[in-house]
């Protein structure tokens, strides 16, 4: 009975200290703040592992032709920097979002058309909407950076001032606010120079992520300064003034495809939504194209022409600057 006793009142005080720790702990630190720092040294130890990779991948020499899946890798998942939002998005992860897509798609439509070439061919279609809009990301992301680019040499400048250092520049001006995604692109290049890659390749990596002519002659004109060991303060000077020129060059005429490419898309998939409803709601073109055998061949003909014509949409709206 003693014993019982003594269990309970050690049971009791174990569980008070237990409790009033808890709170102490509570009271002190913000469980939010922690959660959000736990996420973010986890992002940040993701991050410098992946351009650990790269480094080693690249170090070679960036002359040596992109894999296909690298080049998708770059062009999709790099240049929309979802990797922000979502750190271990890569090709994979695309691919399998793309697979699970087509499939929950397919019955469906399947049930709509009785006829698989062409289930296939719009399920195909269906699966491309993730890249459809990592490309678009992608297509705002450097629209952003061209309306920020004035400011960023800016910011370039004021740090060379301190230090006639480009890459001391690039490092200082990620805490100086220049937002995203420009702030992850320079700090990816810095990690990458940091593990061993060339600075010359890492600025061609850089120029990659960004698919704009006037971030490309940014970069060119400061590898060729690293080249040749130009000043760096009077081209930044000059640079920046050109730029805040071509920038109110660019408001003046409204030059930008980024929401011609979005309205695009959008016409695309009305023209989806239009032939479900004629399929649907017209019993004769219901009965023609899907219960007789030229019919079903047509609407495959078509299905065919018009995935033609989200390929090479991708590359008629694009700028030629």
């Amino acid at each position: 009975m003693k014993y019982s006793l003594l269990l309970i009142v050690n049971s009791v005080l174990l569980a008070a200290f237990t409790i009033l720790l808890a709170y102490t702990l509570a009271s002190r630190i913000s469980i939010k703040k922690a959660l959000s720092l736990g996420l973010d040294r986890l992002n940040g130890d993701y991050r410098n592992r992946r351009l650990q990779r790269e480094a080693r991948k690249y170090t070679r020499t960036i002359s040596v032709k992109l894999s296909l899946v690298e080049r998708l890798e770059l062009t999709l998942i790099d240049k929309s920097n979802i990797r922000q939002y979502i750190p271990f998005m890569n090709f994979y992860v695309l691919l399998l979002v793309s697979v699970l897509v087509f499939i929950l798609t397919f019955p469906p439509v399947y049930r709509i058309l009785y006829f698989v070439p062409s289930t296939a061919v719009i399920c195909g279609m269906f699966s491309l909407v993730p890249a459809f809009l990592l490309d678009l990301l992608g297509r705002y992301n450097s629209e952003k950076i061209r309306r920020k680019l004035a400011e960023f040499i800016s910011v370039l400048n004021r740090w060379c001032t301190v230090k006639e250092d480009i890459f001391y520049a690039f490092e200082r001006s990620t805490e100086s606010g220049i937002g995203e995604p420009l702030r992850t692109f320079i700090r990816d290049m810095c990690i990458q120079v940091r593990c061993g890659i060339n600075p010359l390749e890492a600025l061609d990596l850089l120029q990659m992520k960004v698919d704009n002519a006037q971030f490309k002659d940014f970069v060119i004109n400061i590898k060729q300064n690293i080249k040749f060991r130009g000043d760096i303060t009077k081209l930044l000077t000059n640079m920046e003034a050109q730029f805040y020129k071509l920038e109110e060059e660019y408001d003046r005429r409204k030059i930008s495809t980024y929401k011609d490419r979005l309205l695009i898309f959008v016409l695309m998939f009305l023209v989806l939504i239009i032939g479900y409803f004629f399929l649907k709601f017209n019993p004769r073109v219901e009965q023609y194209y899907l219960a007789t055998t030229e019919g079903k061949l047509l609407l495959a003909f078509f299905t065919l022409l018009f995935a033609g014509g989200v390929y090479f949409s991708f590359g008629i709206t694009r700028f030629k600057h």
